[in-house]
């Protein structure tokens, strides 16, 4: 099965589905893309520039009138910087600026677009959104400029939900997951499988509107079917190929577990390569559960990665934060999918631990380097202050994860919940009209034609729904709730 990765031709696509979903409008009811709108879309906080966006039909008026400087306007998609000094409600200000001019079509959001790089301080930034606001702007919705893109046609639906998951994301394998829905690898998949699938409907229901013309050959039932039998393994291979999203936002849980000060968080900073936890030779330190994404490399050097954790030491204790500590670190072990159990190398006896049945534990001996180590042969050592072990370790988690560590090399598109129910019913509603063809492969025609018809006009809705060409407005509005402002 080959899916289509040009973006050229995905934006293709896009902008010839983009009539059938203008209707999204209705479901931001009072968003007119008429308005100019202004966001700053830099993140929040001081920095050295912070980014402000402009978009709409008085874009490059708010720039020439702010600046007394003619934009140099033409419709060449190249994108030259442009120093200017910008006006804003500090008049006592002239703020040195760089302006960037997308001109329509070829912004982001298909409108005229401005985007300004002014210096970074909250103040500044707010003091040049509150001056386009007297001109006439309006603050952008949370999402806007995407949502303007999306009905523009420049992107489809899927696209839009990579974006929003980029911008969600917490890990780097959310992040791969993300790049390939922004890319529009599903989205060309629903398009090119929508097009299929109103070919074959187009074929049936001439059997109905030209029943009475002889020159009109309705398609017959085995031809159809094959044709159909094609659909569902397109439709097969990308499910079994894909994985739920889900799966990536769990990464695989490993618990880094032991009585205070046998190093545990100084282990959790070397394995993790920088210093995320705090470390002091006082029991109890830490109080929180820490999490940190780990990079793993497998026995086919692959990069995977797991989420490692870091609790509270395990032991009795009198004051109520320490509880408190304690039942979350017990819900961490409980929760673990491997659970390192860090032992005191120095020390003659250790507490043991009893986590439940189905958890792996890895009995990991530290301080090695402390010099009154006795090893035996059934023990792992380690030094996580000198690091000595930390690869051999690294290797036994490996190999206790497994196939569960999500790989950051992947290819394979992370499903979300409507992607996953819109392509599996719209796999049944194909099956199901292949079943009634099937049972009349031997005849000249379709006989239950309209309930074919009807059931492929079922998987054509299922299919087109994915990629935004019919979606209801509910969905389209849930999709657009998890952005930002100035996105």
């Amino acid at each position: 099965m080959n899916f289509p990765n040009n973006q050229s031709e995905n934006n293709a696509n896009a902008r010839r589905n983009s009539a059938g979903i203008r209707h999204s409008f209705e479901m931001m009811g009072h968003l007119n893309r008429g308005d100019t709108i202004i966001a700053v879309s830099s993140p929040p906080g001081q920095s050295t520039r912070g980014l402000i966006r402009v978009s709409g039909p008085r874009a490059i008026e708010f720039l020439q009138e702010q600046t007394n400087h003619i934009a140099n306007v033409n419709s060449s998609s190249d994108v030259l910087p442009q120093r200017v000094a910008l006006r804003c409600e500090l008049s006592f200000l002239n703020l040195p600026c760089i302006a960037y001019y997308f001109p329509t079509p070829h912004s982001y959001t298909g409108d005229d677009t401005i985007e300004l790089q002014v210096p970074g301080h909250p103040a500044l930034l707010e003091a040049v959104i509150s001056h386009a606001i007297d001109f006439g702007i309006r603050l952008a919705e949370p999402g806007e400029y995407t949502f303007r893109s999306f009905t523009a046609g420049k992107i489809d639906l899927t696209q839009a939900e990579g974006i929003a998951a980029t911008i969600a994301a917490t890990s780097d394998s959310q992040l791969r997951a993300a790049e390939l829905l922004k890319n529009g690898k599903l989205g060309s998949f629903s398009h090119k499988m929508v097009d299929t699938v109103a070919t074959q409907l187009a074929l049936v229901e001439a059997g109905i509107d030209f029943v009475d013309q002889e020159d009109v050959v309705p398609i017959e039932p085995f031809e159809l079917n094959e044709n159909l039998a094609e659909i569902q393994n397109d439709l097969s291979q990308l499910i079994s190929r894909s994985r739920s999203w889900g799966s990536i936002e769990a990464l695989p849980r490993v618990v880094l577990v032991g009585e205070p000060s046998v190093g545990k968080s100084t282990l959790f900073n070397a394995l993790l390569g920088k210093e995320r936890a705090v470390i002091s030779a006082l029991p109890g330190t830490t109080r929180d559960i820490l999490a940190e994404p780990l990079r793993l490399t497998n026995h086919q050097q692959q990069q995977i990665e797991v989420m490692l954790i870091d609790i509270a030491g395990l032991g009795y204790t009198k004051a109520a934060i320490d509880k408190q500590a304690q039942i979350a670190a017990q819900q961490a072990i409980d929760q673990a999918d491997l659970i390192v159990h860090i032992l005191d190398a120095t020390q003659d006896s250790h507490d043991e631990i009893e986590p439940p049945a189905h958890i792996p534990v890895l009995k990991v001996f530290n301080k090695i380097d402390a010099g009154q180590y006795k090893k035996n042969k059934h023990d792992f050592g380690i030094s996580a202050q000198t690091g000595c072990g930390l690869e051999e370790l690294k290797s036994h988690i490996t190999q206790l994860i497994g196939s569960r560590g999500i790989s950051l090399a992947s290819d394979m598109l992370a499903l979300q919940p409507r992607h996953e129910h819109a392509l599996n019913k719209a796999l049944s509603h194909v099956k199901q009209t292949r079943d009634i063809l099937t049972m009349q492969s031997d005849q000249h025609g379709i006989s239950d034609i309209e309930i074919v018809a009807g059931s492929l006009r079922e998987a054509l809705d299922e299919l087109a729904a994915i990629g935004g060409e019919m979606t209801p407005d509910d969905v389209i509005g849930k999709v657009f709730a998890n952005f930002c402002v100035g996105k």
